[in-house]
Parts: structure tokens; C-alpha cells; sequence
């Protein structure tokens, strides 16, 4: 159904539930599940989260809650903006990186 370059939406026809897998995660959905999560990931609030966690050494820092209180998944702003675009079954256009994009260390010898 959507597929991104981390991930994959797909539907199977006879459990009736959709599965999405992103990264290392594997959800198994029903449809009323899975607009409850989009409608979630809509909801976030990314410059609140950002910013509240500024001062944190880890890249991820917007919570995604899972089913219970004490399962968590941490996301980047790029990575819930690809998740939407899964949910929402819509195509990602790609976009060229800039300098400032890539999360590497340069270190002149």
C-alpha cells in the first residue's frame, strides 16, 4: 500500500489486518488501530519535544507511546515525517541532503 526507505505498509486481505514495518519494528494493525496511531503521530508536538529534550546526547528525542505506558519508541523529526507519509499511504518526494543534514563528525587530517 506505502512504502519509504525505511519502512513498508502492506494489507493482508485475509486476517484483515495491516502490517507495518518500519526499521526494526513490526505492527500488525487493524484498520481502527492503525487510524488511531496516524491520528497519534499527527498529534505530536516535534518543537515541543525538541526542545524540551535539546540537551539530551541521543538524535532521537520525540516519545512515541506503544500499548502500555513503559514501552516507548524514539523518533526523529524526519522519522515521524516518514511514518506519516506511510500512514497516509502517500509517496515521499525525494529531497536533496544539505551539508547541515548529515550527522557526521568531519575531522580534517
Amino acid at each position: 500500500m506505502s512504502q519509504s526507505k525505511n519502512g513498508v505498509l502492506t494489507f493482508c486481505e485475509s486476517t484483515k489486518l495491516f502490517q507495518l514495518v518500519y526499521n526494526n519494528l513490526c505492527f500488525e494493525l487493524y484498520e481502527w488501530e492503525l487510524e488511531a496511531l496516524k491520528e497519534y503521530i499527527e498529534q505530536l508536538d516535534i518543537p515541543y519535544w525538541e526542545k524540551h529534550l535539546e540537551n539530551w546526547s541521543q538524535q532521537r528525542k520525540i516519545p512515541i507511546s506503544v500499548g502500555k505506558k513503559h514501552f516507548i519508541i524514539l523518533v526523529n523529526r524526519e522519522e515521524v515525517i516518514e511514518l506519516l507519509g506511510l500512514l497516509r499511504f502517500e509517496r515521499q518526494k525525494m529531497k536533496f541532503l544539505k551539508y547541515s543534514d548529515i550527522a557526521y563528525p568531519f575531522i580534517k587530517n
